[in-house]
């Protein structure tokens, strides 16, 4: 199923796309963020393939000459880099492109045995008729639901979300093709695959 992108989403996609005219730049925490995407997906080796080569040269020679590690240290120091994880809500409603985490929450179920659930995508594809998607790479499992009356609400929209409890950036919403509720000790699925996003899912 399709979904679209938040504004906030919206916004980090555009200045990444206009920082490649050279006119500016994409913020450092939005690039370490694709940056630590890249290194969990492909590993050490993958990021240093789509580093530059005089980089990396650069790079290879200070390390070289950092005998005491105070050179590293220092780049590591103070540091606090998000980890780059996704978690996937359960929602009775669409909570809107600009919804905030209060609007979120205010349509988020809430039932014993339920929790946001991590989800991988894979890496997106390339350009392609104006559009780059990618999709969840790994089923995603909710429940079960050990309260008497189930998970206690129909679900209408799941959404996409930068922290693993109630609040955090709203990154994405997908509606889903039929509405799905459990009964006392079910579970939830949502398939690989079932996610579908990208840039030619912008709407107006």
């Amino acid at each position: 199923m399709p979904g679209y992108l938040s504004q906030l989403a919206e916004r980090a996609a555009l200045q990444y796309v206009t920082s490649t005219s050279g006119t500016s730049l994409p913020s450092q925490s939005m690039l370490r963020n694709y940056m630590m995407r890249v290194y969990q997906q492909q590993g050490l080796t993958g990021l240093a393939a789509s580093l530059p080569v005089a980089f990396l040269n650069s790079f290879a020679s200070q390390a070289k000459a950092d005998t005491n590690g105070s050179w590293l240290s220092g780049l590591i120091a103070g540091r606090t880099d998000v980890s780059g994880s996704a978690y996937l809500a359960l929602l009775t409603s669409d909570p809107g492109r600009a919804a905030t985490a209060t609007d979120l929450a205010a349509v988020e179920v809430s039932a014993t045995g339920y929790s946001r659930q991590p989800v991988t995508f894979s890496l997106a594809t390339s350009p392609s008729g104006g559009g780059s998607g990618t999709s969840n790479s790994a089923a995603v499992i909710y429940g079960p639901f050990t309260g008497s009356s189930g998970l206690g609400a129909v679900v209408t929209h799941v959404a996409l979300s930068t922290v693993p409890a109630t609040g955090g950036g709203l990154i994405a919403v997908w509606q889903l093709d039929v509405p799905v509720s459990a009964s006392q000790n079910e579970n939830l699925m949502l398939n690989t695959a079932g996610l579908a996003i990208g840039l030619d899912s912008w709407q107006s």
